[in-house]
């Protein structure tokens, strides 16, 4: 599979259009640009046939949900996510997925520090910190395919979490577990562990794999550092 960012979106909506899932045949770029303009869309069959062939490659997000919703696949599709749409879902931006990127982030983070990160890094072009302020406040919903694929890999979630309730709701609840394991000091102490593993013997290890276990059982943990004691004498 080609990586998200790097063609995949011309040779996905290729294939769309060679194999479309609702008919037999293969839709033309002028066929499909009528499809959209009958869904309330107006993407020129021209600009469909560049998107095809890689010749422009950052389509807005209303270009993709209008591509996506003429052609019967879910919007996440173009960026790496899942093809088939449930009984009666209507999939589209998620106005809140940005922000909530945001409150779960580790430390403080602010637009000019994403927005920097991610211009810096070039593989997606650039982003404003004026602009993400208004993707935040919703006074702008239609970012470009480089925005959306820049602020998912800046925030390490798939590209289709800006689409996806389904996904979403998973990566919410990942990040927040990972939110409390760093209020609870558990990464930093793992990764302050993982250094030291080749100079622990084993009978250090297994009691450190032990108290964690007893912390987590209600009671226990105070059990174990009297067992400990005794038998340290």
């Amino acid at each position: 599979m080609t990586r998200v960012g790097e063609g995949l979106f011309a040779a996905v909506l290729d294939d769309l259009c060679r194999h479309p899932p609702a008919r037999r045949r293969r839709l033309s770029n002028v066929e499909l640009a009528a499809a959209i303009r009958d869904r309330g869309g107006d993407i020129g069959h021209a600009y469909i046939a560049q998107l095809r062939k890689g010749q422009k490659d950052n389509p807005t997000r209303q270009a993709i949900e209008d591509l996506a919703g003429a052609l019967s696949v879910h919007p996440a599709y173009f960026v790496g996510g899942r093809r088939e749409l449930a009984e009666g879902e209507a999939p589209h931006w998620r106005h809140e997925a940005l922000k909530t990127l945001f409150d779960t982030a580790h430390g403080t983070v602010s637009p000019e520090d994403v927005a920097a990160a991610i211009s810096s890094n070039g593989r997606f072009g650039s982003i404003s910190a004026s602009y993400i302020r208004e993707l935040l406040n919703g006074v702008s919903d239609n970012p470009r395919l480089k925005h959306i694929l820049g602020l998912a890999e800046h925030f390490d979630v798939p590209p289709a979490y800006f689409f996806d309730d389904r996904l979403a709701r998973w990566v919410d609840s990942e990040r927040a577990d990972l939110v409390q394991l760093r209020e609870l000091g558990v990464v930093e102490f793992v990764t302050r562990l993982a250094g030291k593993v080749p100079e622990l013997s084993q009978q250090t290890r297994r009691a450190t794999i032990q108290a964690i276990a007893d912390a987590l059982e209600p009671g226990k943990y105070e059990g174990w550092f009297i067992r400990r004691d005794q038998e340290s004498r």
